[in-house]
């Protein structure tokens, strides 16, 4: 190793603990960015480059660097995004919370020209700006941010463990597989970002068709029954009337599950869990009326209605108690748990009828 690059190895021990410190400060900052603003991440990770590491990085560039201060990667944070535009996203945020290198930073992905293989992600050169916030001992070092997708991430795993980092030397054939994979990978990034913003669509469509009362035809789905749930003016009433029966308070839980009683039930529409609905509230509140009689529960579940209106369904329509116990046994994982229950559920239906 030259004289250089061993006064260089020096000064990193000497000014390590200052890139522990900067990389702590770093990784809060960019949780705390992404909380803020919304943007759901896989993880936010950060490293200090060991000394070995460096070392071999001397080795290998020959010469390379003059001085310490011009190494950029001795603190390295990283940021993956679930979606491609939270990159950009992320990263308009990034350029306002830091001081960035504009010339040292890049937008990598856009570097991939047409026919190589490779799927990088946004990269800056940063530092923290010069504010009460941070020490001011810190803010003269500069550190490296990577942005990408988990497909990116994944991708830059592979391409570093296999080492095929380059095409230059690369049997052609590998060549082509890797642009084909880079494609598909490219491909999906977008599909997702698409898949999201169609559930959001739909969603939104769904929510306001139920609080416009115009969603007699809308199929019954994880979304438009957890809607139903939350916005049905009936339901939202029978809800508050068992609540208030009982003392207890709502929690709000996804009712997902009871997508497939439903479907059991023969109920495929939101008109049809109205009609069940209009058909079953009164026998609904005084089945839960019963099952809380010797409890003190003050608590009770969003889908509570939903779950006594099915009781009562399947009770009005004469099932057997063997069918009961099949269509209660979809919500339990104990099939003879739901036979017991369903025997006590058709014995307490028949008292309150009479």
């Amino acid at each position: 190793m030259d004289l250089k690059s061993r006064i260089i190895l020096e000064d990193y021990r000497k000014n390590r603990d200052d890139f522990v410190k900067i990389g702590e400060i770093v990784h809060k900052k960019l949780d705390a960015i992404a909380a803020e603003s919304g943007i759901r991440t896989f993880q936010v990770q950060h490293r200090v480059k060991g000394e070995k590491s460096l070392a071999g990085k001397l080795i290998r560039r020959g010469g390379w660097y003059d001085s310490f201060e011009q190494l950029t990667d001795i603190m390295g944070a990283r940021v993956i995004c679930y979606f491609n535009d939270d990159v950009d996203r992320m990263g308009a945020l990034v350029e306002k919370e830091f001081v960035v290198d504009r010339e040292n930073s890049s937008d990598k992905r856009q570097l991939i020209d047409a026919e190589s293989f490779g799927y990088l992600s946004l990269h800056y050169i940063a530092s923290l700006p010069k504010s009460d916030e941070y020490p001011e001992e810190l803010c003269h070092w500069r550190f490296e941010i990577q942005i990408r997708t988990c497909l990116q991430h994944i991708w830059s795993d592979i391409e570093h463990d296999t080492g095929y980092k380059s095409e230059f030397g690369v049997p052609r054939a590998v060549q082509r597989g890797y642009a084909r994979i880079s494609a598909l990978l490219e491909l999906a990034d977008d599909e997702f970002v698409r898949m999201r913003d169609l559930m959001s669509d739909y969603t939104e469509s769904v929510r306001q068709s139920i609080i416009d009362d115009t969603a007699e035809d809308v199929p019954i789905d994880t979304v438009s029954l957890n809607e139903y749930v939350r916005n049905n003016k009936r339901m939202r009433a029978l809800l508050a009337r068992m609540a208030a029966d009982s003392g207890a308070q709502i929690e709000e839980c996804d009712p997902g599950a009871y997508v497939a009683q439903l479907d059991w039930l023969g109920i495929k529409t939101i008109g049809g869990i109205s009609r069940m609905l209009a058909q079953n509230e009164e026998m609904a509140c005084k089945l839960l009326s019963r099952a809380l009689e010797s409890t003190d529960l003050d608590i009770i579940s969003s889908s509570t209605g939903l779950r006594y209106l099915c009781n009562a369904e399947v009770c009005r329509r004469g099932l057997s108690t063997e069918e009961i116990g099949e269509f209660l046994a979809l919500g339990l994982s104990n099939a003879g748990r739901a036979q017991t229950r369903a025997k006590y559920l058709k014995r307490v239906y028949e008292e309150l009828s009479e």
